[in-house]
């Protein structure tokens, strides 16, 4: 499984933190607020028990009460508030509210309440001066306050949740209920907004850290586009410092220093490559001179004559090698001269093909070639030809006896197409990534060792590159290879 981004990665970490962190704050949050409306039911049944204390001096007027609670909630609270009003002394229901939930067991209602220390029961002297906050049940207008302790309780019933709050004196005991209904629809609104804007909040959180993320690994980018960027031909380039990242700065100036090591150590490897290719051509040139006059004076079939032979073939393989290398090195530092002409491709590739049947003449190799005729590129006549021939001659060289090869040359739109197979034994999976190095030999099971240096294909690509081409492997299987050069096609041609 291909890993994920790191700015993806980032992104996802945070919006998931984050996600994490407002459900607990959510769930949080929502108890409290859950809690606090309770906490607002409970004062607020305490307000109403206390704003009609007289029901305690005319016992009996109940409906009263019961009726003056339902015009302080209004008729769209209808049924959303019930009274209870018991004996304190025997439990006896002295009066429900018709509305009373009917599986909501009056008698069995635990109404029991303890003595509130700080309640006090006052009454008048008579003369009409007040002195407390209550009055003695006995006396005109005499008022009651509560004695006992409150206490409230939630429960469940068919109609939903009631929280009953219980209010009384020594002798009487009263039961306040409110619905649930309306604070549980006003959570369920605030939870409801929440979830909704939840998604939302994540995404503007991940969007965030996207783009905190992109803004973290922007040097990163650019470390990776100057790396790309790096070539034989581009050792020179440099990543630029950022302001706003020390960190990043300082993996920028180490990358930077062992660039500056690299193209240094590159620029002294390829200067050594060329001079010592270019100093080799001079006595490679006088040595063959030499043994070319000394075979023309040797006597015809001797040993003399087979020994400056031999030597006379080495030193040409020397040259080729020399005169690959200094081209190699003059691709690397970017001063391969090209001769530009415009040259008849399939004219040349005649040539080449008489060479080649030659050189193939004792394997008894076969050739299938087909030629789009008047093919014109603009090239270096005796590079390309180098490069081209490079191509046909492996072809001869890793096939198989009495084998096949085909050359096709045609174009297709604005390129020039060349392609070269052949039944040899294929090259293996593991060394096709690396056949276009430079003295790069692949190992083949079973197959008779063969002469090279492994500077062909390299030497054969840097000459297509220069010329704006791309010369690629575009199949090997067991008993088939073939290579494939794009070249662009002349605007006109000769």
């Amino acid at each position: 499984m291909k890993p994920l981004p790191s700015r993806l990665k980032i992104a996802l970490l945070s919006a998931g933190i984050s996600g994490v962190v407002l459900v607990a704050f959510g769930i949080t949050a929502g108890l409290l607020i859950s809690r606090q409306k309770l906490e607002s039911v409970d004062t607020e049944i305490r307000s109403l028990g206390a704003r009609h204390p007289g029901w305690i001096a005319n016992r009996g007027n109940y409906q009263r009460l019961d009726a003056a609670l339902e015009f302080i909630f209004g008729a769209e609270h209808e049924n959303q508030i019930i009274l209870l009003v018991k004996d304190a002394s025997d439990g006896a229901v002295l009066y429900s509210s018709p509305g009373w939930p009917a599986d909501l067991d009056a008698a069995r209602l635990d109404c029991t309440l303890a003595d509130d220390p700080k309640a006090m029961v006052m009454g008048t002297d008579g003369g009409g001066h007040g002195m407390g906050r209550g009055f003695g049940p006995g006396g005109g207008g005499a008022q009651a306050a509560f004695t006992k302790n409150p206490k409230f309780q939630t429960m469940t019933t068919d109609r939903g949740e009631w929280r009953l709050g219980m209010l009384g004196t020594a002798s009487t005991t009263l039961v306040i209920g409110l619905n649930l209904a309306g604070p549980h629809a006003e959570l369920n609104r605030i939870r409801n907004v929440f979830i909704t804007a939840l998604p939302a909040a994540l995404f503007l959180v991940g969007l965030g850290g996207w783009i905190i993320a992109g803004r973290a690994l922007r040097p990163l980018d650019a470390i990776a586009e100057t790396a790309e960027r790096v070539t034989a031909r581009g050792l020179d380039q440099r990543i630029a410092e950022v302001n706003d990242s020390p960190e990043a700065n300082r993996l920028i100036q180490v990358l930077n220093r062992m660039m500056d090591r690299l193209e240094a150590s590159f620029r002294q490897a390829t200067r050594f490559s060329a001079d010592a290719s270019h100093e080799l051509k001079t006595p490679l040139t006088v040595m063959q001179g030499e043994l070319e006059n000394a075979l023309q004076a040797a006597t015809p079939g001797s040993a003399e004559q087979q020994l400056f032979s031999n030597l006379l073939e080495e030193i040409q393989r020397l040259k080729n090698i020399t005169r690959s290398l200094l081209l190699l090195a003059q691709a690397d530092a970017g001063q391969l001269k090209l001769a530009v002409e415009t040259v008849n491709l399939s004219a040349e590739m005649e040539s080449m093909i008489e060479d080649a049947r030659v050189l193939a003449t004792d394997s008894r190799q076969q050739f299938d070639v087909k030629f789009e005729p008047q093919v014109w590129v603009e090239a270096d006549r005796a590079l390309l030809h180098t490069a081209l021939f490079n191509l046909i001659h492996n072809a001869i060289k890793y096939n198989t006896p009495d084998g096949k090869i085909s050359i096709r040359l045609n174009t297709a739109g604005d390129k020039t197409v060349f392609t070269i197979g052949n039944s040899g034994p294929g090259i293996p999976a593991a060394d096709q990534p690396g056949i276009f190095e430079r003295f790069y030999r692949v190992g083949r099971v079973n197959t008779p060792k063969v002469e090279g240096l492994g500077l062909g294909l390299s030497l054969a690509r840097e000459i297509v590159r220069a010329h704006g081409g791309e010369l690629s492997l575009k199949e090997s299987r067991v008993d088939w290879t073939s290579f494939e050069v794009l070249l662009p096609r002349a605007s006109r041609n000769g």
